[in-house]
């Protein structure tokens, strides 16, 4: 019984953190997604940090918990932040952008497709970087 109330230590700090970080992401990526790909490493520290000290499981594996837990909602509040920056440029914009970056023409939905893939690819940055400093900081709060 000792064990499952640690664990839901760590979900809880998790939750709560993917709460916080889904709002903060949202808010991060109307900048832009390398913006929500920095945070992501902050919240995954807070998270890490407060999970480690939530139980028997005191060091990464709670950070670990912890940040795969909140590591969803961060994505998901950042993906839709990004939407939003993204639809309030417009894919015309986006295009005329890279045809200039890169020289030839790119149309409009080619250009929606890259920035979709590239999104894609960003959520993944994030939640990697989110869950491992999540759990090199519960590693680290376990060893002071």
């Amino acid at each position: 019984m000792e064990e499952r109330e640690e664990r839901g230590g760590a979900v809880r700090v998790g939750m709560i953190w993917g709460g916080i970080g889904g709002v903060v992401g949202l808010l991060a990526s109307l900048l832009g997604s390398l913006v929500g790909i920095l945070i992501s490493g902050v919240i995954g520290f807070s998270c890490g940090r407060r999970a480690a000290v939530t139980g028997r499981w005191a060091g990464a594996l709670s950070g670990l918990v912890g940040g795969a837990v909140a590591a969803p909602a961060y994505v998901l509040g950042s993906t839709i932040g990004a939407l939003l920056t993204a639809r309030m440029i417009g894919a015309a914009e986006i295009a005329t952008t890279l045809s200039n970056m890169l020289g030839t023409h790119v149309s409009a939905d080619l250009a929606w497709t890259y920035f979709l893939f590239s999104l894609v690819l960003s959520a993944l940055l994030e939640a990697v970087i989110l869950v491992s400093v999540s759990s090199a900081a519960g590693a680290w709060a376990n060893r002071e």
